[in-house]
């Protein structure tokens, strides 16, 4: 493989590492049998007359003339951090697999809306997207794999609604500040709608940046105005904006009361979206957001719920589900991330409605995340509206909290509860008034134990009303769905075997313009045109979504149990002052860390000849092994890296030359997050 490496503003300038890096471990599979293995259940008649008494009965009366709010749609976030990365690499069946899982109505998740990351060419959580205008004016509609999978999205479900967000942003937009909120930027979201517009998508939201609230007081509400009158100017009148896309204020002012005092952001403004109003880590127990945003006339969204584990956190995912609504009249929830399709020892694993990071042997795994979220979203459509009485706590609140849709003209209805407090079985009696259809009623229901995943999404016994009412017997830590509407479905695909990443590895292009499974954690890797060389093409200081501490590009690769191996890569300069490397045993999953703060070991070498060999410890001071000089690579030439890890030995080659060959001690051993993993055998090239 070989790595081209650009020049760079500072930081990026001084330190432009274009790195292959081999991953320590795999990570370990969920607990449990993969949930597409369950068959659906069928449905029974109810035979009994004899209903079991129960401690507590709520009565739940349906009322079609009470018709609220509109229900705008449960969905996920594609981005934030290189979430989906690796989903474009997988083989054909298994991806469509999971996207069926992901979008198809009547199949698994049915997501309602997808939220994509506009690319910024630098890190935002697990990963970095690349943009698709490095340069002003230099438009790449081909970057990336965010329209890729929005068109998926669309074609499976055409009434998909598509959302865009930034987190980053390329360095030419801030104008040698560190903010998007300029009139570059404006121009940069209108380049990137008329990409997906090239690729046949049509984007309903787009918001400013992403849980940077603090901007507003240098620039915020009239970034917001100026975008408006360019959308609509530029023929994309019909794309609503989203505000501000952060966490309700604890500490000053909230964007609500911005919106209040100025007429003019809030005319540009569709939606209100706030970010964990159900807390952070999610709980669901408690959403709220401030009173003036309940004012404002504007719907409110939950434009982004997240740090939930997949299986572990469906429980609080079925709360805020029901109570965004109830407690604070939120009408739309989206979800982070996505997928978990990214290599391992990053950040945020275990998160996503699928598990799906072996593009190499299409393992995947369907969350339990995927099937509390179908709960509602295969039984209600946006559109469809609240029912006014028939959102509240069951009891006095120990025992869970229902809410309810009716779809228009009273054509069908359906009726969520969830029982994650609840320490009983219990009862609801539903009555059913203003013309709501009295037929028989399909009940769906999910069990919340990660560890049993065929009580996930089963088709119980129908109710069947007498006289508009009906009685039915709830048990504790479930979710269950009444409605009278049709179509609803569980996939049966079933995912290979999980394997580990097999060895030797060597880059190829994918359909991204990226290194099949290669993924950029800062910067952006992509292929010149000769479709042979990686180059870094961030070439300017990005707007970061946040700074802390030094940063540089590079990219990972990796998912097997590999501990004795040798990363090679050839690297060619384009200007003094730049360096390259090579990156081994490769760790950065501590939470909270920066994208430079991961443990490992880092061959890194100059335009001059100067090289290092780093013993990087995650948050502490990285240790300098050894260094040198070799002869200058000089410019347009291509110089030779190769380290060799083996049990506690490191061998540094530069062309021919072996500059470095150290015995790892027990006190370098000892310093590193990686102490105490198990090594096994294995090599790279």
């Amino acid at each position: 493989m070989r790595i081209y490496v650009v020049s760079a503003a500072k930081p990026m300038r001084t330190a432009a590492l274009g790195a292959s890096a081999a991953l320590l471990t795999a990570v370990t599979a969920f607990t449990g049998a993969t949930a597409a293995t369950a068959t659906t259940g069928t449905a029974a008649a109810v035979t009994a007359t004899i209903i079991p008494r129960t401690a507590h009965t709520t009565v739940i009366t349906l009322d079609g003339r009470r018709p609220g709010p509109a229900y705008q749609g449960i969905g996920a976030i594609s981005g934030g951090g290189g979430n989906s990365r690796l989903l474009v690499d997988y083989p054909a069946a298994q991806r469509r697999q999971i996207l069926d899982y992901l979008f198809k109505p009547g199949y698994g998740a049915a997501l309602q809306i997808l939220k994509l990351e506009i690319g910024g060419d630098v890190n935002s959580s697990d990963g970095s997207e690349p943009s698709v205008e490095h340069a002003q004016g230099q438009v790449n509609c081909a970057a990336g794999y965010e329209f890729w999978l929005a068109e998926q999205a669309r074609a499976l479900n055409p009434a998909i609604k598509i959302y865009g967000l930034q987190w980053a942003a390329p360095g030419w937009v801030g104008g040698g500040h560190q903010t998007v909120w300029t009139r570059a930027d404006i121009r940069y979201v209108l380049d990137w709608l008329n990409c997906a517009r090239s690729h046949g998508l049509t984007v309903n939201y787009v918001g400013g940046w992403n849980e940077r609230g603090d901007g507003f007081a240098v620039g915020g509400p009239a970034w917001f105005e100026g975008l408006r009158a360019a959308l609509n100017t530029a023929g994309y009148r019909s794309v609503r904006i989203v505000a501000a896309d952060s966490f309700v204020s604890s500490h000053g002012p909230d964007v609500a009361n911005d919106l209040a005092a100025d007429p003019a952001f809030l005319a540009a403004v569709a939606v209100i979206g706030y970010h964990d109003s159900c807390g952070y880590p999610t709980s669901g127990s408690t959403c709220t957001v401030p009173a003036v945003a309940r004012k404002l006339g504007k719907p409110v969204w939950q434009s982004e719920i997240g740090a939930m584990d997949s299986n572990l956190g469906a429980a609080a995912m079925a709360r805020s589900i029901n109570n965004s609504y109830l407690q604070a009249g939120v009408t739309a929830l989206i979800h982070w991330p996505v997928v978990d399709s990214m290599p391992p020892y990053l950040p945020y694993e275990n998160r996503g409605l699928v598990w799906a990071d072996q593009p190499w042997s299409g393992h995947y795994q369907v969350n339990l995340m995927t099937w509390v979220i179908a709960q509602t979203t295969q039984f209600a459509r946006p559109g469809w509206r609240h029912i006014t009485g028939a959102n509240a706590a069951l009891g006095r609140g120990s025992w869970g909290t229902y809410d309810s849709y009716e779809a228009p003209h009273g054509s069908a209805w359906s009726l969520v509860v969830q029982t994650t407090t609840a320490h009983a079985a219990q009862s609801v009696v539903v009555r059913l008034k203003g013309g709501l259809a009295r037929s028989a009623v399909r009940v769906w229901s999910t069990s919340l134990n990660p560890r049993r995943p065929g009580t996930w999404f089963v088709r119980d016994a129908d109710a069947h009303p007498v006289g508009g009412t009906f009685r039915y017997v709830i048990r504790p830590g479930y979710v269950y769905t009444f409605s009278t509407s049709v179509g609803q479905g569980k996939g049966r695909a079933t995912a290979p075997a999980s394997a580990s990443m097999p060895l030797p590895y060597t880059a190829r292009p994918d359909s991204s313009n990226e290194a099949w499974a290669l993924a950029a954690q800062d910067g952006a890797f992509e292929y010149a045109r000769d479709r042979q060389t990686i180059v870094q093409t961030a070439d300017v200081t990005p707007v970061f979504w946040h700074v802390s501490g030094p940063r540089f590009p590079y990219a990972v690769v990796g998912g097997g149990n590999w501990s004795d191996y040798t990363v090679f890569a050839k690297v060619r300069f384009s200007a003094t002052g730049q360096t390259a490397g090579l990156i081994a045993r490769f760790d950065r999953s501590a939470r909270g860390t920066q994208p430079s703060q991961f443990a490992g070991y880092r061959l890194v070498v100059s335009a001059s000849g100067a090289w290092r060999l780093i013993h990087d410890r995650g948050t502490r001071v990285p240790v300098t092994l050894r260094s040198g000089t070799v002869s200058a690579p000089g410019l347009g030439t291509w110089a030779a890296l190769a380290l060799a890890v083996h049990g506690t030995k490191l061998i540094a080659r530069i062309d021919s030359t072996r500059v470095a060959s150290v015995t790892l001690n027990a006190a370098w051993l000892a310093s590193s997050p990686e102490a105490g993993t198990a090594w096994t055998s294995g090599h790279s090239r």
